[in-house]
C-alpha cells in the first residue's frame, strides 16, 4: 500500500511541476485581442483595395489574362477575411 502511495504522490507532484512549464511552450495568440483583429482587418482590406486598383489598371491595359488573375487573387481574399 505505501508504494501505490508513494506513486501516487510522485505522480501528482510530476503533474502539477510539468503542467505550468507546459503552458510557457504554448503560443501566444492573440488572435482575440480587438486592437489586433482590428488592425488585421485594416491589413486585409488595403491589400483588397491594392489587388482591385492593379486589376482595374489591368482591365484599362486590356490584358485579360492577368485580370483573370487578379480577380482569382480578390475572390480568395474575399473568401478567407
Amino acid at each position: 500500500m505505501t508504494k501505490s502511495k508513494s506513486i501516487l504522490c510522485m505522480s501528482l507532484l510530476a503533474a502539477t511541476l510539468i503542467s505550468p512549464s507546459a503552458r510557457g511552450f504554448a503560443d501566444d495568440d492573440d488572435r482575440y485581442d480587438t486592437r489586433n483583429q482590428r488592425q488585421d482587418l485594416r491589413q486585409d482590406q488595403e491589400q483588397l483595395e491594392q489587388l482591385r486598383q492593379q486589376r482595374d489598371r489591368e482591365i484599362r491595359e486590356g490584358d485579360k489574362r492577368e485580370t483573370r488573375e487578379y480577380n482569382s487573387k480578390i475572390r480568395n481574399l474575399e473568401r478567407y477575411a
